[in-house]
């Protein structure tokens, strides 16, 4: 895949993300996004119960995707929840620019780091680079007190 045309699959990423809403406690829509995403990479995933100790909807998102050779492992983190207004978002590109349109917030914290992983992950994938086990956390309720990292 040539240059742009990945370019512009992780801005098309980023844009489908930023509009699904990822509130503190409310994050399990934009964690069946992204489980999808990650299983169609080859990654286990699972959830645990830190959503339970924080009254939200779902715990934090643990995958796992073997190595292909003898190494160290590597593991990815980023946060799931998005401050308010997270509702309704409308990403406007804007030459290289991704901004709201100026009615909420982009949704960019940490939806752009979110979507950098995957894209990272979807290349070594298609190029068939050799790697270690490979661990990506996406954790709840950073925005609020970093709940999701404390109940891990």
């Amino acid at each position: 895949m040539n240059k742009s045309l990945a370019t512009q699959r992780l801005v098309n990423q980023f844009v489908e993300m930023a509009k699904i809403a990822s509130p503190s406690r409310k994050e399990s829509n934009f964690a069946a996004y992204l489980k999808k995403e990650l299983e169609t990479l080859g990654f286990s995933v699972e959830f645990d119960n830190a959503g339970e100790k924080v009254g939200g909807d779902i715990g934090n998102l643990i995958a796992t995707l073997p190595g292909t050779k003898a190494a160290e492992p590597l593991m990815f983190c980023c946060h799931m929840d998005t401050v308010l207004p997270c509702e309704g978002i409308r990403p406007i590109i804007d030459g290289d620019v991704i901004r709201s349109d100026g009615t909420t917030i982009l949704s960019g914290d940490d939806k752009a780091g979110i979507v950098a992983i995957i894209e990272a992950i979807r290349r070594i994938r298609e190029r068939k680079v050799e790697h270690g086990l490979l661990q990506v956390v996406f954790t709840i309720c950073e925005e609020v007190g970093m709940f999701g990292s404390k109940g891990m």
